[in-house]
């Protein structure tokens, strides 16, 4: 966990991942990792930093529901969710409405475009770890 942010920095470069890409992953630290990280500052970066917490309440949401799925998840519940703090106690809330004031937007659009998103490729991850749990 110390080196949740710089350590895969390292392995990027290693690996000659062009170095706006690592700069957008390393941002989704900022104010959160012990080391410095950069502030987002282009969309990417700060959709990233916006998500990243988002989408584990999100994903959380999803598990409590009779379907296990984003595909009928609603605005509506995961505000509800939002709004409990005891909720996926873990997924910042305070990140996650900066994220949306980074990026000039209402909760309800990083809300609505992150379901979005996550519904487009869960079937995908759904299969992904089907494999990995084998």
């Amino acid at each position: 966990p110390e080196q949740h942010c710089s350590k895969p920095q390292e392995i990027m470069r290693e690996r000659g991942i062009d170095e706006r890409l690592i700069r957008a992953a390393a941002s989704h630290g900022y104010g959160l990792c012990l080391e410095e990280q950069p502030k987002p500052e282009h969309q990417m970066e700060k959709v990233l930093f916006a998500v990243d917490e988002l989408t584990g309440l999100i994903g959380a949401a999803a598990r409590m529901r009779p379907s296990k799925s984003v595909m009928d998840m609603e605005i509506s519940s995961l505000k509800k969710k939002f709004k409990d703090k005891k909720f996926a106690a873990g997924c910042s809330r305070d990140v996650i409405k900066q994220g949306a004031e980074m990026l000039g937007w209402e909760l309800d659009k990083l809300f609505e475009e992150t379901i979005l998103a996550m519904r487009s490729c869960e079937e995908h991850i759904n299969k992904q770890m089907e494999v990995y749990n084998k």
